[in-house]
């Protein structure tokens, strides 16, 4: 495939990543002497991009040191789970990932993220994070959010450490389905990936821990638990539940344009990952298998009844 397909996806995490850094500093620009982590130097606004900064080479460096060795305890587990009814096997599949097909990768990890900063705060906030009390009430909206926002590039290499090897298990073609005696048994076949099995599980977490998250974090503590004011004066803008919307819709997206490059160098390294697994996988009995293909069933006309 061409390299046209990166245009967009390259466009979209620069502008992120830059919103990123515009959107830390706005929110956090009215509290400067305020830190965030109490072992880092520097304000929130600093203590934030230190993050970024260490964060962007070390989601690199592990899709190259844990990605595989991942993917391939993943199969080994899989294999272990449906080995009673179940063949694995390395089915021919298509090799077009558009643009997309880039983002729509990125959502899942970047929500994994979002939605587990609320755990992380939760467990790890008073050892993480510095106390807030001392932040005025007109402001103290604003802490969660960037904490939610810490929190978040605080998962992110946990969440790619997950999705990464579910990539190149998808990537590589690797499912299960079931074996040929359980097709004469009263039930659908059963066809899947093994990298989707893994994410969707991860995915339903995602989605169902991400609303759940926001609402307690952006909306139920502040404005139900400390009272604080829903609008601000004359201002809509300001008003701290149209930031608290804003950022509940944004924050999402701003970790995705983290995420896609290393959607991105998965698509440029992914021909060798997928070899290695390949290679694990046959010795655990997968063969190579073309794509099942559905058919209506054709049906002999009804014979005419002639006899009178």
């Amino acid at each position: 495939m061409g390299r046209s397909r990166f245009l967009f996806p390259t466009i979209f995490a620069i502008v992120g990543i830059v919103a990123t850094i515009f959107a830390i500093y706005w929110v956090t620009k009215d509290f400067p002497f305020l830190s965030f982590i109490p072992f880092l130097e520097g304000t929130l606004y600093t203590d934030i991009l230190i993050v970024l900064g260490v964060a962007i080479p070390v989601i690199a460096l592990e899709y190259f040191i844990i990605a595989i060795p991942m993917a391939a305890l993943m199969l080994l587990v899989h294999r272990l789970i449906k080995a009673a009814a179940f063949d694995t096997d390395i089915m021919h599949i298509g090799t077009n990932f558009g643009s997309m097909r880039i983002l729509r990768r990125a959502t899942l990890p970047a929500l994994f993220s979002v939605s587990t900063a609320g755990l992380v705060r939760g467990i790890l906030g008073r050892y993480l994070f510095v106390d807030p009390s001392s932040i005025e009430d007109p402001l103290k909206f604003l802490y969660p959010i960037s904490t939610t926002l810490m929190g978040a590039l605080i998962m992110m290499p946990i969440a790619l450490a997950l999705f990464m090897p579910t990539w190149i298990l998808n990537d590589a073609g690797i499912v299960t389905h079931l074996k040929q005696g359980q097709l004469e048994v009263r039930q659908c076949p059963d066809t899947e990936g093994v990298g989707k099995w893994f994410s969707s599980m991860l995915g339903g977490y995602s989605i169902l821990a991400f609303p759940i998250a926001m609402f307690m974090e952006h909306f139920f503590n502040p404005f139900i638990i400390q009272g604080l004011d829903l609008y601000y004066p004359g201002d809509l803008i300001r008003s701290p539940i149209f930031i608290s919307f804003l950022w509940t819709a944004g924050i999402p997206l701003l970790v995705m344009s983290f995420v896609v490059p290393v959607v991105m160098l998965n698509e440029v390294a992914q021909s060798k990952a997928v070899s290695i697994i390949k290679r694990i996988a046959r010795p655990l009995g997968a063969s190579e298998v073309h794509r099942p293909v559905i058919a209506p069933v054709k049906t002999e006309p009804e014979q005419k009844d002639d006899a009178i």
